[in-house]
């Protein structure tokens, strides 16, 4: 009902109508009239006042209120903006503003907020399961590892609604506890290995039970986090395992040295493998006991070593000869280690020695490759003045073997290789060295020396190598030069033979006078311009001019042969009889080369020696003649061929056959009784025509053409020449045939 105005101003003037009245009967004064009046009024005005301040009061609280409960909203709606996003509630933003009148604004305000408020708190219990899991890790960890705010779990609190539950904040508390726990794990993980190392080396350092943290023995398998999990726990942990293994390693180190010590001793005195196994077995480990073994052994063996040193010494002293000899050091070299000649044994001359032979033996290693050189080049040099005194005997050739001792027949042959062998490598090693010496003495500045001696001084200068000589001796042209087809001067060792040489290069007259060297032969190897393939066979005993074995009267070499034409039929070609014939590979090589100054090759008394042959040939024609053989045979034609430059390929066409000539290497070692050189050269030549020519060849070889022989002559086929090839372990005859 709504209040009438007008009735309260009619009331009001009827009551001062009748306050008039009664200060009128009691006859007020009128100043005290006016006074009462205004006492009235004033508590009336006062009355309205105050309750218009209590209706202004409630209207304010309800207005506050309600912007409260707008607040709220807002603040959880921003925590559940993706429940609004799934539909979970429908806010429209009209809808929180203050209206009038209040208490139906409030009481929309407050059924939306304890909408949110319900999402709110469900949102609140997700994220609580992964903030108590997060407490219970991080409480292990530093106050300070924890770098996001989490809400309050304590019981009976209640989480405001201004806090952040948002789907950002779930994600950031989400990665937090991924590093509280991965570090947590760390931290554990680290404190159980180094407590297991703790313990380890207890054992090992045998640290008695009292000195050991009981702590650690009992947790640090099953619950390692109760050894403390913070920086100041860890830091102490790893002070004790750093201070064990600093006493492990400083107990390892004295091991080690007293170990190498004693084993080194061992060597010295010879101790069994057994007995240092069995030691080595029972003292394992780092403990004190095995230090107190290991000084004890020691001091034996030192004790034992004192009692020896003189050994000791002397097989330093042993061992410090070999290496000056391995130095080449020369006796003043020698004399300048002063400690190598005194007769006070003592540790420290013990130590001088071993010293020194650690320097030596450093040294030996930094020249190994110059003093390789050196041995190489003194065995070379060796090797050439064994042959050079070897070359003096002249008995070397025709020597029987002592009583009890058997015949060398091989002797020649091995040394003619070596004499190759040292002329191939000599200057090769040579030039090596020279090279290797130069750059010693320039990078060391001082001179390389060798038993006190400047070697390079020692070593044949290097010699300009002459211009190459023309492959025909300066000699008149004969008169079929111009018909005279220019060959190779040696075959290639291939199966295609090349075109033979020309019949006029093969034979070279001797006439009567003593036996020339065949300067065709030894051309090639004098010349080095090609080493023949195949080793010369060596001369047979006939070709001696005489029996003076002494090298001082070989007979003089004479100029090498003129070639001869093609077409010139020379009479000596049948007149010389006793010279040997030659094959094909020998043939090949009979073009003249140059001759170098110096023939290394060339045995003044292996010519000498074939002086004796003559001797005996007329003793082999009586035989032949006895043996009922046809004189008019050329009985010397089983001598050796001369040495062939080039080596017969397995696919030539000429046919072999068993040679039957003589050569050293065909005597029986496994005879009983030694045989006189000449008998077994008789019975040599009793057997060759039977064995080289057919029963019905009786005829002169220079009267008829053998069968099947082909020249290469392109005028016709020349008669007489038979070649057949002595010397070697297969007999074979070069027929001429043109390939």
């Amino acid at each position: 009902m709504a209040v009438d105005t007008g009735y309260l101003t009619t009331q009001v003037n009827n009551i001062v109508e009748q306050l008039h009245d009664i200060f009128d009967q009691i006859g007020v004064p009128a100043h005290e009239r006016e006074t009462r009046e205004a006492d009235l009024f004033s508590s009336l005005s006062e009355t309205l006042t105050n309750h218009l301040k209590l209706v202004d009061q409630e209207k304010d609280d309800l207005t506050e209120e309600a912007q409260k409960l707008i607040v709220t909203i807002q603040q959880m709606e921003a925590s559940l903006s993706d429940e609004r996003a799934n539909g979970q509630y429908e806010l429209n933003r009209d809808d929180l503003r203050i209206t009038y009148p209040l208490n139906r604004c409030i009481a929309f305000l407050r059924e939306k907020s304890a909408a949110m408020s319900k999402l709110h708190r469900e949102r609140f219990e997700q994220v609580k399961k992964l903030v108590d899991a997060l407490e219970s890790y991080s409480s292990h960890l530093e106050d300070s590892f924890l770098t996001i705010e989490l809400p309050p779990t304590s019981p009976g609190s209640t989480i405001p609604p201004s806090f952040d539950l948002s789907p950002n904040y779930v994600a950031s508390l989400d990665a937090e506890f991924t590093r509280v726990y991965e570090e947590y794990y760390r931290r554990v993980s680290f404190v159980q290995t180094t407590s297991e190392e703790i313990i380890k080396m207890w054992a090992e350092l045998g640290t008695p039970q009292v000195q050991t943290d009981s702590n650690i023995v009992k947790h640090y398998r099953e619950s390692p986090e109760q050894l403390g999990l913070h920086e100041t726990d860890l830091a102490n942990l790893m002070g004790k395992r750093d201070k064990l293994l600093e006493e492990k390693k400083g107990r390892e180190r004295k091991i080690k040295e007293l170990r190498t010590a004693v084993e080194t001793l061992w060597e010295r005195f010879g101790v069994e493998e057994a007995d240092r196994k069995a030691f080595l077995s029972t003292n394992r480990g780092c403990g004190l006991r095995t230090i107190n073994e290991f000084e004890e052994e020691l001091s034996r063996l030192n004790e034992l070593k004192r009692q020896n040193m003189h050994l000791f010494v002397e097989d330093a002293r042993c061992r410090l000869q070999e290496l000056w000899d391995a130095l080449f050091f020369s006796e003043e070299e020698m004399l300048d280690f002063t400690p190598a000649f005194s007769d006070v044994f003592s540790d420290a001359l013990l130590e001088a020695h071993e010293a020194e032979i650690s320097r030596l033996e450093t040294l030996k290693e930094q020249r190994a490759p110059t003093l390789e050189l050196i041995e190489k080049h003194r065995g070379l040099l060796a090797d050439r003045e064994a042959l050079s005194s070897s070359a003096q005997d002249a008995s070397r050739l025709m020597a029987r073997g002592n009583k009890g001792e058997r015949r060398d027949p091989g002797k020649l042959l091995r040394e003619e290789k070596m004499r190759k062998r040292i002329a191939k490598e000599l200057p090769k090693v040579e030039a090596e060295l020279r090279k290797e010496l130069e750059h010693w003495e320039d990078e060391f500045g001082r001179p390389f020396l060798v038993h006190g001696d400047r070697y390079l001084d020692s070593l044949t200068p290097a010699v300009t190598k002459p211009p190459p000589r023309s492959k025909t001796p300066s000699a008149p042209p004969s008169a079929g030069k111009g018909s005279i087809r220019q060959q190779p001067p040696s075959r290639p060792g291939s199966s295609m033979r090349g075109p033979p040489p020309p019949r006029s290069a093969t034979k070279t007259p001797t006439g009567g006078g003593p036996v020339k060297h065949n300067t065709i032969g030894y051309g090639g190897s004098r010349s080095g311009a090609k080493s023949p393939s195949k080793l010369p066979a060596r001369a047979p005993l006939s070709n001696m001019p005489h029996g003076s074995n002494s090298p001082d009267h070989a007979p003089p070499r004479g100029p090498p042969p003129r070639m001869r034409a093609l077409t010139v039929e020379s009479k000596e070609r049948n007149s010389h009889i006793m010279e040997p014939p030659r094959c094909n590979s020998a043939m090949s090589s009979a073009f003249v080369r140059p001759v170098s100054p110096e023939d290394v090759y060339d045995d003044p008394l292996y010519y000498g020696c074939l002086a004796l042959f003559p001797l005996i040939g007329f003793v082999i024609v009586l035989e032949l003649l006895a043996a009922g053989i046809p004189t008019d045979q050329p009985i010397l034609a089983t001598r050796s061929s001369p040495p062939a430059l080039r080596q017969a390929s397995n696919s030539s066409t000429v046919n072999t056959a068993t040679s039957g000539s003589e050569n050293w290497e065909t005597f029986d070692d496994g005879s009983g009784s030694e045989a006189e050189p000449a008998d077994v050269y008789y019975s040599k030549i009793r057997a060759a025509p039977g064995k080289r020519f057919a029963p019905d060849d009786s005829m002169s070889l220079m009267g008829k053409k053998s069968k099947g022989i082909r020249s290469v002559s392109p005028d016709g086929p020349h008669p007489g020449q038979v070649l057949r090839v002595a010397g070697s372990d297969t007999e074979w005859t070069d027929d001429f045939e043109t390939y």
